[in-house]
């Protein structure tokens, strides 16, 4: 369990192909090849103005603003989206702009499907495309239950809301904690380093020493996505109990805050912004994915990225 607490590198395209797909270089050559002439047939017959990328998607720009800011590598974005397949199947939509955008690192390994940060790479603020996407550049050999089909080419419909600084992020994030903390009435909490909401809800047993850097901590915990219910992740004395060494870099750093200078037995509470806990998380759509491709073996933290955690521990060890 240590490992859901380290940094996770996230999906990159070679991951995609060679984790997802599963396929031999003959196999993905012959994926690419029919991918590419069942869309070319499409775009054909039925009559569709798109461009054709290098990268082997098409897309139409359906609301153009030419003088717009244009997207960068590294940028983080915020959109709305709608995917289909090409014969109209619904894989998620998300096109209801009382809702938050959902947000992403225009990079490599930002987003899954991978086109979508393709994608935003042409784009500029305030436009919308319509994205006709291979199954290489989508999921492809990945299924999920009737949701995702295996090489399933997608029609996916980007409206592109606009680039978040970091400290736009931090106050939207910031922001997100308040307004929970208000809403359900919760006190004792204090904010602390990184922008961590944090709560002694125990002192613990104070005749034994303390944890400090260096030391081993071993703790039973919950972890939620901050407003739900169910736990995202957790580990207790069923033999998936966390132990971490206070203090050092390969542990999320808010770990290495909330539980500093405590007694055993001590129980805490902490709201987390992710860019104190899991700021490396890709952005895997559909959400519900996500889990799956944990279980499989890819290499993707199940906690999603720009989104506040609340965390609960409790300290069963210290040496």
């Amino acid at each position: 369990m240590n490992h859901y607490f380290k940094f996770v590198w996230s999906l990159g395209l070679l991951a995609v192909l060679t984790g997802c797909l599963k396929d031999t270089e003959t196999e993905l050559d012959r994926a690419i090849e029919r991918d590419n002439a069942i869309l070319e047939a499409y775009i054909s017959n039925n009559d569709i103005n798109a461009t054709k990328t290098q990268t082997g998607f098409y897309y139409s720009r359906e609301v153009e603003k030419p003088d717009a800011y244009q997207f960068q590598n590294g940028d983080v974005i915020g959109i709305y989206f709608d995917i289909r397949t090409l014969d109209g199947q619904i894989v998620k939509r998300y096109m209801d702009e009382e809702n938050d955008p959902v947000l992403f690192k225009v990079t490599n390994d930002g987003i899954w499907p991978i086109v979508m940060a393709y994608a935003a790479g042409l784009a500029r603020e305030g436009e919308k495309f319509r994205v006709y996407s291979p199954s290489y550049l989508a999921f492809g050999n990945y299924g999920y239950q009737q949701m995702v089909l295996p090489n399933s080419n997608l029609i996916i419909d980007i409206k592109f809301v606009g680039k978040y600084t970091e400290e736009e992020l931090k106050e939207r994030e910031d922001q997100m904690i308040q307004d929970y903390i208000a809403e359900n009435n919760l006190e004792g909490f204090e904010k602390i380093d990184e922008g961590i909401y944090f709560r002694l809800v125990d002192e613990g047993d104070d005749e034994k020493a303390k944890s400090e850097r260096g030391k081993n901590v071993t703790f039973d915990y919950k972890l939620f996505h901050l407003g739900e219910t169910s736990p995202t992740m957790q580990g207790d004395g069923t033999g998936n109990r966390p132990t971490i060494r206070v203090g050092f870099e390969e542990y999320l750093n808010f770990l290495n805050i909330v539980l500093n200078d405590l007694y055993l037995e001590a129980e805490i509470e902490a709201i987390v912004p992710s860019f104190a806990g899991f700021d490396r998380s890709i952005q895997i759509i559909p959400f519900e994915i996500r889990e799956d491709l944990v279980n499989r073996g890819e290499n993707v933290d199940l906690v999603r990225p720009y989104t506040p955690i609340f965390f609960e521990a409790q300290i069963k060890g210290i040496m």
